[in-house]
């Protein structure tokens, strides 16, 4: 996303518009490919898994040959995006300057020209706020204006990008309760949050410890407990350092009895049910 776009959004100063906003683009192949060059690209967990299925191998070796991982300072939790685009043309992008990877093309891509913000207010349940706006274009790109008129509605319709949205916002309300509930601002960090690396971005190693197969749990019901089990994992480790809902319970209880067995046995019951 563009920088300034970045700096209006942490402000709160970047005016939304409706579904119903219309607006002119079409990819030309002129400029075909622009978009994928020199640019960050952010990829949620869902984004990963699809990409890693797509090209048939394993979400941490998805990871390590074509993204980066690091903590975000702002809000202390790991995220992913493409190295390639970053420093130059993307990965996957094809002589013929097209993608080699669009079927399962990240949310991101799908989305642009089209930006969209959420935000969680906090309470029980929290209110989720959506804010869409236009991307300007990137130099050289002759894709806006033109005869090809779409809504906002008809663009996330026809970039089947609505699946993507709601998984996507389940990955950002688990962060928003990490940082607003929980104060993982205060205590998670690099070390701490590689314990829940393997729950986002390598759902084959959970599904084979487990003996969790596709044919039992679909992957979009099995991300589903992915992010559930995170949350219980954080909440228990949050109230052992004394934040979060369960603070008092561990304050209360006898040393060690708060939280018994391993990571495993804890997450357990969560990913065969999807119940906490």
């Amino acid at each position: 996303m563009h920088r300034e776009y970045l700096q209006k959004l942490e402000a709160d100063a970047l005016q939304g518009v409706g579904r119903d906003h219309v607006f002119s683009f079409e990819c030309r192949e002129e400029c075909m490919g622009l978009c994928c060059q020199e640019i960050e690209i952010f990829l949620d967990p869902w984004d990963v898994e699809t990409l890693s299925r797509h090209l048939g191998i394993a979400g941490q070796e998805f990871v390590r040959t074509y993204c980066f991982l690091e903590m975000v300072p702002e809000w202390n939790w790991p995220v992913v995006k493409f190295r390639h685009a970053a420093e130059g043309p993307c990965a996957f992008l094809k002589d013929d300057n097209l993608c080699q990877v669009y079927p399962a093309r990240p949310r991101n891509c799908r989305a642009h020209p089209v930006g969209r913000a959420v935000r969680f207010t906090p309470g029980d349940p929290p209110r989720k706020e959506e804010r869409l706006f236009l991307l300007p274009p990137n130099p050289g790109c002759l894709c806006h204006g033109g005869d090809r008129r779409w809504t906002m509605e008809a663009w996330i319709a026809d970039s089947e990008l609505e699946p993507y949205h709601q998984l996507s916002d389940l990955h950002l309300g688990l962060v928003h309760y990490a940082a607003d509930t929980l104060s993982s601002r205060e205590w998670l960090h690099e070390d701490t949050a590689r314990m829940i690396i393997p729950f986002l971005y390598a759902p084959e190693i959970l599904r084979a410890r487990l003996n969790i197969p596709e044919s039992a749990v679909d992957h979009k019901e099995f991300y589903r407990r992915r992010l559930l089990a995170v949350k219980v994992v954080l909440t228990d480790l949050a109230a052992v350092l004394g934040y979060g809902p369960r603070a008092r319970q561990v304050s209360e209880a006898e040393p060690g009895t708060a939280f018994g067995g391993n990571l495993m046995d804890r997450v357990r019951p969560v990913l065969r049910t999807g119940q906490e």
